[in-house]
């Protein structure tokens, strides 16, 4: 996972992970690729409590991570992208306690491509 969030700091999206082989953006087309098959949703999610400094520190961590289990899903089920990346966060509290959670989802439509 530190090889990826170290990776996608530096160069930004349309990604692509040497780990996972895949190609991650924010966009619905990729210059140059053509889509040859939908496959559907994807989502990678990431939990952890919350408390300001943590979240401050680790805020990119955490969304690294999100995006890296949304990928390996997207790899499972035969993708070679990612396409309309989204995020959402959100925060909630532990049923019976007083703990409050945050969470990272990451989301897009996973595809099969092809140069064009």
């Amino acid at each position: 996972m530190g090889r990826y969030a170290r990776e996608k700091q530096t160069v930004g999206y349309p990604y692509a992970s040497e780990e996972e082989n895949i190609i991650v953006s924010t966009t619905h087309q990729l210059e140059g690729y053509a889509v040859e098959r939908y496959i559907g949703v994807v989502s990678g999610d990431v939990v952890f409590s919350a408390s300001f400094t943590r979240v401050e520190q680790n805020f990119a961590r955490d969304r690294a991570m999100a995006v890296h289990s949304m990928v390996r899903k997207a790899r499972e089920i035969g993708a070679n992208a990612v396409i309309g990346l989204s995020f959402n966060c959100g925060s909630f509290h532990r049923q019976g306690t007083k703990k409050e959670l945050c969470s990272i989802s990451a989301y897009g439509t996973a595809v099969k491509i092809r140069t064009k």
